[in-house]
């Protein structure tokens, strides 16, 4: 506890879900926390619960990630409130579940823009902050879905897959100045975990809850992993390894016949 005392944390989609799960960890460790959120009732209501519950020096900050001029002014009123951005924990993010030949280009179109490119903005505004200081660490929200088939989402995946190489690619440009940047790819999580886990031979812990999440979080914001760079860290309960086991060769083996002539 109190790894993070003095700091101040920026988490986008913080109003509810992991991203609420992740703020109230990060100020249970100590730091100052910027909750970002598109959705200004839902947020102000949770910031108010961290004040009261836990005590924590808040600040909540009504943005669209996507937004060039939301994104640069939450940074602009996090700095000025709270101080300049130690962690950022980009969260938010949106999924639309159809197949691929169903996906509009307005869905292909809001999928980038808050998933990769509220990353990217949050990311390119905060950067220079620490570079200058020579701290800071940058986690950001993947899914098992950027490596793996889960579901009919390819809109979705492709754009976590893309926040995994941003993370891999800045984190290594970075480094040097004494900024770290992970991910963490999730899989099954509920806001509110069940009383009574359902587990499957796809998610033998059954589902996780936004804790799970937070807990890594706070561990890669914290000097225990600084030797830790341009990772993803699934957790998932598993779910990671069923559906790489889980391929089946068969059709793998008629495309080849065909191809054969067989």
């Amino acid at each position: 506890m109190n790894e993070l005392v003095g700091r101040v944390a920026l988490v986008t989609g913080a109003a509810a879900g992991i991203g609420l799960g992740v703020a109230r960890r990060l100020a249970n460790e100590g730091a100052s926390v910027a909750m970002v959120d598109r959705n200004a009732a839902e947020l102000a209501e949770a910031a108010a619960e961290l004040e009261r519950s836990i005590g924590a020096r808040v600040q909540p900050i009504v943005a669209d990630v996507s937004s060039v001029t939301d994104v640069e002014a939450a940074v602009e009123t996090a700095a000025k409130t709270l101080g300049p951005i130690d962690v950022l924990v980009n969260n938010a993010g949106v999924w639309v579940i159809k197949t691929y030949l169903e996906h509009t280009d307005d869905d292909i179109e809001r999928l980038w823009s808050v998933n990769l490119r509220g990353a990217h903005l949050f990311m390119s505004r905060v950067l220079p902050s620490m570079i200058k200081r020579g701290r800071g660490s940058i986690i950001n929200i993947s899914s098992v879905a950027a490596q793996h088939y889960t579901a009919p989402h390819a809109g979705y995946a492709a754009t976590k897959a893309g926040v995994e190489a941003l993370t891999r690619d800045v984190a290594f440009e970075v480094a040097g100045y004494g900024v770290r940047i992970n991910a963490i790819a999730p899989g099954m999580i509920s806001p509110k975990p069940p009383e009574d886990v359902v587990k499957s031979k796809a998610a033998p812990l059954g589902r996780g809850g936004p804790d799970d999440i937070a807990g890594v979080v706070a561990f890669l914001a914290s000097e225990d992993a600084r030797f830790i760079i341009g990772h993803t860290i699934p957790v998932c309960g598993g779910t990671d390894i069923w559906v790489s086991l889980g391929f089946d060769s068969s059709v793998a083996d008629a495309g080849r016949a065909r191809q054969a002539g067989e």
